[in-house]
């Protein structure tokens, strides 16, 4: 029996669905552009030391290894990825309030916790459902996700210019009012009902058990991994040395104003490349770009590597969707982005996190050598997937 064919989305369906799916990147990012450079410069005005700031930015990470698979798993299973976003959009929002209530470490502890559990997950849902709306609507996956890029560089300067005339106490009401945009966009979002998984086990212990998936695991984990001197003693180390708030948010929108560019024009290089080639283009700039910032601070050698973000950041992410796109059945999608998103953003990049701040502590900016080492252990995985998966499109999951 012939199926009738599904009716091709008009121009006017595509524009609408290609924007709700940026501003769910827009909501999302601006939280970040708030959160990663600034929430460390929040904590020390707690009173707090660089290894209980470093415990407590490294706490969402982890917590994220338990709430992403568990919340994906359960997503997978019953096809609906909408639901659990309004809810987990709506905790974080009513978590952040409670931030000011107190500075005690344990009381920040577990606040961190929540909203490792509330905010961690929407990333993996919501790039599931626009995987999915790009592919069946033929958008420009890059193009889209620019639009998060553009958030973090107006968020992370906006925010940088206005605490250089305010306080510091400003950043959590900026963090609440962020978030709450951000509840409002998810309330918006496309509600893409897929197919249940055909599977009666672990969707995610059925991924680990392969051997490919793992060293792609390895490449997207130290790519990721490097990253954690930067996203936890950057703005911290910039402020210490001199730099204020304003060129700290520049030096932020610089590198992503780089991944912003590569996003809107690199979709047919991504698309024609195996996603183990783009993984060794971000680890070898990333041995380079934490060399560089960590032996100095001048300010146009920051300028010059900071670009750069844009391939240890923005062509490793491509190259991480990519992979799953061609190589994972739709029906474990959201499981592989969830083991992708927890493992590199939450064991390899919470544990670089916790350990950059007894290492900044002792060592400075030279902390950041040891990220360089995470991107040169990045690179020997990328080549060890080029010999390992031939770019096979979904053989070796089926």
């Amino acid at each position: 029996m012939n199926m009738p064919k599904m009716p091709l989305p008009t121009l006017d369906d595509r524009m609408k669905t290609a924007t709700i799916l940026a501003l769910f990147f827009v909501g999302l990012f601006a939280i970040q552009g708030v959160f990663m450079p600034y929430w460390p410069v929040w904590l020390k005005a707690q009173g707090l030391s660089a290894g209980e700031i470093g415990i407590l930015l490294s706490l969402p990470n982890w917590v994220r290894v338990f709430a992403d698979p568990l919340i994906a798993q359960r997503a997978d299973h019953t096809g609906n990825r909408k639901t659990p976003m309004l809810w987990l959009a709506g905790i974080y929002v009513v978590t952040v309030l409670a931030f000011p209530v107190s500075s005690n470490f344990w009381w920040l502890a577990a606040l961190s916790m929540v909203i490792g559990f509330t905010y961690a997950p929407l990333l993996p849902l919501g790039t599931t459902i626009t995987v999915h709306e790009c592919k069946t609507r033929d958008l420009d996956y890059g193009r889209v996700r620019l639009w998060g890029s553009l958030a973090f560089i107006v968020a992370s300067y906006g925010v940088g210019w206005i605490l250089d005339g305010t306080s510091t106490t400003w950043i959590v009401w900026m963090l609440f009012a962020a978030g709450v945009i951000n509840f409002a966009i998810v309330t918006g979002m496309p509600d893409p009902q897929t197919e249940r998984s055909l599977r009666s086990g672990s969707s995610l212990i059925y991924l680990l058990r392969k051997p490919v998936f793992l060293i792609y695991l390895g490449c997207i984990g130290f790519a990721q991994g490097a990253h954690g001197t930067y996203y936890s003693f950057a703005s911290v180390h910039w402020e210490s040395v001199g730099y204020s708030h304003e060129m700290i948010g520049a030096f932020w929108s610089t590198g992503v104003m780089a991944e912003v560019a590569l996003f809107a024009f690199a979709g047919k290089f991504v698309r024609g490349r195996h996603p183990g080639i783009l993984f060794a283009i971000g680890a070898i700039a990333g041995i380079v770009r934490w060399i560089v910032l960590g032996s100095s601070d001048d300010v146009w050698l920051i300028m010059l590597v900071q670009p750069l973000h844009a391939l240890t950041f923005g062509i490793t992410h491509l190259a991480a969707v990519s992979f799953i796109a061609r190589a994972i059945p739709q029906q474990l999608a959201t499981s592989a982005q969830s083991l992708m998103a927890t493992l590199s953003m939450g064991v390899f990049l919470g544990s670089s996190i916790w350990a950059s701040g007894p290492l900044y502590q002792h060592f400075g900016s030279h902390a950041y050598y040891a990220m360089a080492g995470s991107s040169a252990i990045a690179l020997v995985f990328s080549l060890w997937l080029m010999r390992s998966w031939r770019g096979e499109d979904k053989t070796f999951c089926d």
